[in-house]
């Protein structure tokens, strides 16, 4: 096991580089089977530390001297190696010096025939492509290795869904318009897509992203009590979160307890449930897996109920009460109820950070944010990075009253953006407080300023967005099927006396459908663990050919990314750099040598799709010039290569700094 962060972290980088000399091996192979001279080959980069060169042995620093002294003084060349191997002082990667051939200086060319300029375009093909190859090949061999152990994934089974997402709406093949079929449900092992058979959930949101936005997808489920399978036809559509096309389902989780998952306070902690322990049952009736779990706890709503739970080391088992939560409509980070979204918590500041100087407290509501009015959860993000240079004015919600804060001065960025001002947000939904209301909402006709307090919602005085829940969901349920619906809120105004006022929320008959469906997260006091399925080849037969399909969708993911970037449907901040890489890359090697495998073999396979894109400096733009040769019979003059090879540095470039800002940002901001 690599359950040490330091080692892991010696482990990734070291395979990393092993990655790159793989690929500079690739070129230095193949170079030498069609006959080109190469002078150099070298494991890492800066000054050489070690040297090697046959005729002339070990020597510290470069043989080069050396070596031109004896041909000066008319030592056979013969007895002497014409390529020196290298180990340089920074041992990640490596490269191969080509008679010939430099990526930065198109004129570097030589009259010997040996050159790399010399020779045909299928050989400078076949060494410009070797390196490609070589690392598809060991990306590939890291994947069977991986799965020979075992890898664990999340399996193709349906967690939680979005209430307004189109898994939510959409009904099985023969039971169209059918209420008892609307919309997946948690629990749904999904079998095949358009056909396909399906592995795990990776393959379930790869399915979606590449999807079309006018072209339903087949989704084959199995479901408990239902003996035939069902086949959904699914519309993707794009998410607001991630800026890929999704049918809005999430993995399913376990029913093992979470580090740090016991909220502190909580029943739950009082009745002493831990970490590591699993639920058993619920209201003494026996639950083994979170599909039973959630739908046993539906029926209480917002109502306490007694939940289980086991030391599976021990056989301790603890009757805790757990309350669930409203999980509201919409993605993670913009959810609201009928169009009313939450007020903006502080969770927790960041110590030494632009917010702690500006005076803000965890516990505060945001009232103002710059010169947004309670913003919602999903606006301060962008509030912080669009921060003018005197900062953002600062209000905030603290035991009932509005308190005037300083500006907060967001630190900027080498590349003038702003790094997070140092804050932990939640939903404050433990009160009942509207930040905004959403267009196009229910909400949207109610003339209620941000900042109002619900008070009475469907005739039913409210606390807290559970309550507001609660009410909609009953209110919703009593309608009559398939009529519109319309539901009285009262509402205190943000402004001395609290005065009151009503308004009406007017539900289509498809909204109030959706206001029925509305779930509850059971226990939110105590988080679970994802389920993840260890996914293994039992002879490494089985282990090359799961790695072969993982290595296809590998491919995909890249290209869709790749696609959407070009859309303009996801932006730099969404990518990882080398730093945000080794950041994430350590984090999964310490999990264990099958998955520091697995993670390599990811990068290999990503390293050889980026290699090949047909950008100058980088081989596809090689690949490219020789196309271009082949066509027209004669190579690019030297003015349009070196053209072409500024253009590539500065575009790579570019993107390297602004991801590698991007994820410092993201790594310091936590």
């Amino acid at each position: 096991m690599l359950d040490s962060t330091p080692i892991a972290l010696i482990a990734l980088i070291l395979g990393f580089g092993f990655l790159i000399f793989v690929h500079e091996l690739g070129h230095f192979l193949v170079a030498r089977a069609v006959g080109i001279k190469c002078t150099q080959f070298a494991i890492g980069f800066g000054p050489s530390l070690l040297t090697w060169r046959k005729g002339i042995g070990f020597r510290t620093g470069t043989t080069e001297p050396e070596y031109q002294k004896r041909l000066d003084a008319g030592v056979d060349a013969a007895t002497l190696g014409e390529t020196e191997y290298r180990l340089n002082y920074l041992p990640l990667g490596g490269y191969v010096k080509m008679l010939g051939q430099e990526d930065l200086d198109p004129n570097a060319q030589s009259d010997d025939p040996r050159a790399f300029n010399r020779k045909p375009v299928w050989a400078r093909a076949c060494v410009i492509s070797a390196g490609v190859v070589m690392n598809m090949i060991f990306g590939l061999l890291f994947l069977i290795a991986a799965f020979m152990a075992g890898v664990q994934f999340p399996p193709a089974i349906v967690g939680h869904i979005q209430a307004d997402a189109p898994a939510a709406a959409a009904y099985p093949e023969g039971h169209e318009d059918d209420p008892a079929y609307r919309g997946l449900q948690i629990g749904d092992q999904i079998t095949h897509i358009d056909g396909d058979e399906v592995g795990d959930f990776m393959e379930v949101r790869l399915a979606s992203a590449l999807g079309r936005s006018d072209t339903p997808i087949a989704f084959t489920i199995e479901r408990a009590g239902v003996e035939q399978p069902l086949v959904y036809p699914v519309t993707p559509r794009r998410d607001p979160v991630e800026n890929l096309l999704s049918v809005g389902i999430m993995p399913i989780e376990s029913l093992q307890v979470a580090p740090d998952g016991v909220d502190e306070g909580s029943a739950a902690e009082a009745a002493g449930v831990q970490a590591g322990m699993w639920i058993v049952a619920v209201e003494g009736e026996p639950v083994e897996n979170y599909g039973q779990y959630y739908r046993l706890a539906q029926p209480y709503g917002a109502e306490p109920f007694e939940v289980t739970f086991e030391d599976r080391q021990t056989g301790e088992r603890i009757d805790a009460p757990v309350r669930s939560a409203p999980l509201l409509m919409g993605p993670y980070n913009n959810k609201h109820l009928a169009g009313l979204a939450p007020a903006t918590r502080i969770g927790a500041v960041v110590e030494k950070s632009p917010a702690e100087d500006a005076g803000i407290e965890a516990g505060d509501l945001l009232a103002r944010l710059g010169d947004e009015r309670w913003p919602r959860f999903a606006q301060v993000p962008d509030l912080v990075a669009d921060a003018p240079q005197e900062g953002l004015a600062v209000t905030v919600w603290r035991d009932g009253e509005r308190v005037e804060l300083p500006a907060v001065q967001p630190k900027r960025g080498l590349l003038g953006g702003v790094k997070p001002i140092g804050i932990h947000m939640a939903m404050a939904e433990g009160q009942p407080l509207v930040a905004q209301r959403l267009p196009d909402t229910p909400a949207a006709s109610l003339d209620m300023p941000a900042g109002s307090r619900v008070v009475e919602l469907a005739g039913q005085p409210v606390e807290n967005w559970t309550d507001m829940q609660a009410a909609l969901v009953s209110a919703a349920e009593a309608a009559e099927a398939g009529e519109p619906l319309e539901v009285e809120v009262v509402y205190a105004l943000p402004i001395a006396g609290s005065p009151q006022e009503t308004g009406t929320l007017a539900f289509t008959a498809e909204q109030v459908e959706q206001l029925a469906s509305l779930a509850w997260l059971p226990s939110r006091e105590v988080s679970l663990l994802m389920l993840r399925e260890r996914i293994s080849g039992e002879n490494p037969i089985e282990a090359t050919l799961i790695g072969i399909d993982k290595t296809k969708q590998f491919m995909q993911q890249t290209y869709v990314t790749l696609l959407r970037l070009i859309q303009g449907w996801i932006s730099f901040e969404h990518l990882r750099g080398p730093v945000g890489i080794v950041d994430e890359g350590r984090q999964v090697a310490a999990e264990g040598w099958p998955y520091l495998f697995f993670f390599l073999g990811l990068i290999s396979i990503n390293l050889a799709i980026i290699n090949f894109l047909p950008i100058p400096i980088v081989d596809g733009g090689l690949m490219v010039f020789l196309l271009l040769e082949k066509i027209k019979g004669s190579p690019a003059g030297p003015r349009l290569q070196t053209a072409a090879t500024l253009v590539g540095l500065a575009l790579i470039g570019t993107v390297f700094v602004t991801v590698t800002f991007y994820d410092i940002m993201r790594i310091a901001g936590g």
